[in-house]
């Protein structure tokens, strides 16, 4: 083999490897238009850091299902606290689904995420059959599963 063939080979290879290269690009480009696009379409993923800080202090109070939650606090629905948690995390758990994210992008909140899915549940499920939607906050229950399945709830 002379070294004309030897080049002509390399650059073949070489206009291989770029248009692999540049196809992964474009997907991965994709990607990001995609997830920027549903973080802008649900505000619940723009929640400040501030407002899940204060949102959190629900996780503090005491009660034993739904029925007390509402004698507590009134309608979950008009409650800032269970919206703004519940909706963040739905949007997460959305995100998670379409594969615009996964597990391993979220591990360092997945205490968060499994607690507050517990503590939220009843209020949740209490939710969903009071205003008859029962697949209210679906993405935050699905995230949940997810983080328990992957044992990220450290």
């Amino acid at each position: 083999m002379d070294i004309t063939s030897i080049s002509a080979i390399v650059a073949a290879i070489s206009v291989v490897v770029g248009v692999i290269f540049a196809i992964l690009q474009m997907r991965h480009a994709t990607k990001m238009r995609h997830t920027g696009l549903v973080i802008q379409l649900n505000p619940s993923l723009r929640t400040s850091v501030n407002d899940l800080i204060e949102a959190s202090k629900i996780l503090d109070l005491e009660f034993n299902n739904y029925e007390e939650y509402k004698e507590k606090c009134g309608k979950p629905t008009s409650d800032k606290a269970v919206v703004t948690l519940a909706g963040f995390y739905d949007g997460l758990g959305f995100l998670l689904h379409k594969r615009l994210i996964d597990t391993e992008m979220i591990e360092f909140r997945g205490r968060a995420i499994t607690s507050t899915w517990e503590k939220l549940e009843p209020i949740i499920n209490g939710m969903r059959k009071d205003i008859n939607l029962p697949d209210l906050f679906e993405w935050f229950e699905y995230l949940y599963k997810e983080m328990k399945k992957e044992n990220f709830n450290i």
